[in-house]
């Protein structure tokens, strides 16, 4: 699609799709504005892309439905592209439910960037890139055995996704992680994931790459994370493990893993691992989990053992959200106060 001049009415446009990913080219003519993409369709809806750039030049993207429709549960994700066509670090996710009475995404306007765009690395010749991501979430219902009227047993899909998992056949993408090698299937990742979709469907994908090395993540963190995405399920394991694969989870927008993963890490807080469930719920936006371990660690009798702990100290320093939301719970509590009046 050929660029617009620089008196186009319509200073945003597609460049490029692939799957559920669109390659947006906006251009920045004055401030502030406010400019819609051209419609366009994906997963049997109309959507446009709103841009808005303020005074400040905060930059502010929203996705709208143009389709009538009762709920249409998405997974956006937004993210500057750099000038040499690199994904950027600067990016937002949320998901939210479309319809004719909520047509905008939950968060008015999104922003990807706080404070400028920082022209030497985003924009050329008056314009930037964003990548829009949207993944449709698809009703689903778990499979429960029944039997025909044979008596045999009726297929399950998701034993057999299982099975397929399992038997690595027709496979078309590899991952390598912390030397371990794991078969899959891009488009049953992409399905469960928008991030996969991004990363295995994209336009900043290379076509022949089929063996992706993950980093930063350990090799039964990755394998319980592609069990459950073929199967809903994962293993009964530690707190440890837990933290690891919530971390996974949110990397990959897997928001059911990601909620099972909170509740197990909930119910199995102590004094060795209260500290850092903290500040996994603080990086990861974990609210239910953040509430809990305030809780736990505000009772007295658990908060004086607390200060005694180095990590705790380290938390409470890198952490000033954290300390003072700690402190708050603490003042409120009834036990504390009385034990600050004995003294």
């Amino acid at each position: 699609m050929a660029s617009p001049s620089a008196n186009s009415a319509a200073p945003i446009w597609i460049k490029e799709v692939t799957a559920g990913s669109f390659k947006f080219e906006i251009y920045m003519n004055e401030y502030p504005s406010f400019e819609s993409s051209p419609i366009f369709t994906f997963g049997g809806h109309e959507w446009r892309l709103k841009c808005c750039i303020n005074y400040s030049k905060d930059v502010h993207l929203l996705l709208e439905l143009i389709s009538d429709a009762d709920a249409v549960k998405a997974t956006i994700e937004f993210r500057l592209l750099e000038k040499n066509g690199g994904l950027s670090w600067a990016y937002q996710r949320v998901t939210h439910t479309f319809s004719s009475k909520a047509r905008l995404t939950d968060m008015a306007l999104l922003r990807v960037l706080r404070r400028g765009l920082h022209p030497e690395i985003y924009v050329t010749n008056g314009c930037f890139y964003v990548l829009c991501t949207i993944f449709i979430a698809s009703d689903t219902t778990k499979v429960k055995p029944n039997h025909s009227s044979s008596g045999l047993p009726s297929d399950s899909l998701i034993e057999q996704l299982g099975d397929l998992l399992k038997s690595k056949n027709i496979s078309d993408v590899t991952f390598e992680v912390d030397g371990e090698i794991f078969n899959a299937h891009r488009v049953v990742l992409a399905a469960r994931s928008p991030v996969f979709m991004a990363e295995l469907f994209g336009p900043m994908v290379e076509g022949n790459k089929k063996c992706i090395k993950l980093e930063g993540m350990m090799a039964e963190v990755f394998k319980d994370l592609l069990h459950y995405i073929y199967t809903d399920k994962i293993q009964d394991v530690g707190t440890k493990f837990n933290q690891h694969l919530l971390e996974a989870a949110d990397r990959y927008a897997l928001d059911g893993l990601k909620k099972i993963c909170e509740d197990r890490l909930c119910r199995d807080i102590t004094l060795d691992t209260v500290v850092s469930s903290l500040g996994l719920a603080d990086q990861h936006n974990c609210g239910k989990l953040l509430d809990y371990c305030l809780n736990f660690a505000a009772k007295p009798e658990n908060l004086l053992q607390l200060t005694l702990r180095q990590e705790y100290l380290e938390l409470m320093k890198n952490c000033p959200s954290v300390s003072a939301k700690l402190s708050e719970r603490a003042s409120a509590s009834l036990d504390f106060k009385k034990i600050i009046y004995k003294r």
